[in-house]
């Protein structure tokens, strides 16, 4: 379980006045939960989520995974980028391995795994490519097995596919779907679409906008295994995505 308890955070830039991005922020997320985070641009989505990382030292409060409290980065959670953050001058087998290696595992041990997770998100056959010659969610998915292939029981995710054309994050979503299904790690998903939101959570959580808060989490009480097809078509899903449209719009016109 990741518990966050009290949790606020300010900096300061240099030059400028101190800005508080998340303010007293409190929620509880179970083993295996799929939870997806969306609010307004600037409420600290990424903030709350590299603080579970470990990326981020709260101000106040703490987080806490099966009651151990967080401070600093940890073993316990991979993370996937929007910028796929890959290494320019390694190939896609070892961008792979690269985390693997990091924990010390043998070289036949993490190659063999690298390949196994290459695999699983479709792109054997690029295992000694380099990700400039690879399209932008040939690369997301490299970014992805990396993540994957240390099996941490949390896969943090910070708007992985808000860089991809529609077609690309649509696929993406349907393998991030039976990738998850398949291992049922806990999932942390950051993103700014509200039918991403829907389609992928467990739970929506909706922050307010800056200082972010928690205004409200939202079962997503659609049965799994998700067909997205049919998720699209079905009443429930229209129903969530107009109430996360119509409390976003009253946050936007407070804000305005």
């Amino acid at each position: 379980m990741i518990s966050i308890k009290d949790v606020s955070h300010r900096y300061t830039a240099k030059g400028r006045e101190e800005t508080v991005a998340l303010s007293n922020v409190n929620l509880e997320i179970e083993d295996n939960e799929f939870v997806t985070i969306i609010g307004p641009s600037g409420c600290g989505k990424t903030t709350l989520m590299r603080a579970v990382g470990g990326l981020v030292q709260p101000t106040e409060g703490e987080i806490t995974i099966d009651g151990q409290r967080v401070t600093g980065p940890h073993q316990q959670a991979a993370v996937v980028f929007q910028n796929f953050a890959l290494l320019p001058w390694a190939s896609i087998l070892d961008n792979v391995a690269f985390g693997l290696e990091l924990q010390g595992m043998g070289k036949a041990d993490r190659i063999a795994k690298a390949e196994q997770y290459i695999k699983r998100v479709g792109l054997s056959g690029f295992e000694r490519k380099y990700p400039r010659e690879l399209s932008g969610g040939m690369q997301q998915r490299v970014g992805l097995a990396r993540a994957l292939a240390v099996e941490t029981p949390i896969l943090l995710m910070d708007e992985p596919f808000g860089a991809l054309d529609q077609q690309t994050r649509r696929y993406m979503q349907e393998e991030l779907i039976q990738i998850w299904e398949g291992d049922r790690r806990t999932v942390i998903f950051v993103t700014h679409d509200m039918e991403e939101a829907v389609l992928l959570g467990d739970k929506v959580v909706l922050m307010s906008a800056r200082p972010g808060k928690i205004e409200e989490v939202i079962d997503v009480d659609i049965a799994r295994p998700r067909d997205p097809e049919a998720v699209e078509r079905s009443e429930v899903f229209a129903e969530k995505k107009e109430y996360l449209w119509r409390r976003l719009r009253e946050m936007y016109q407070v804000t305005a």
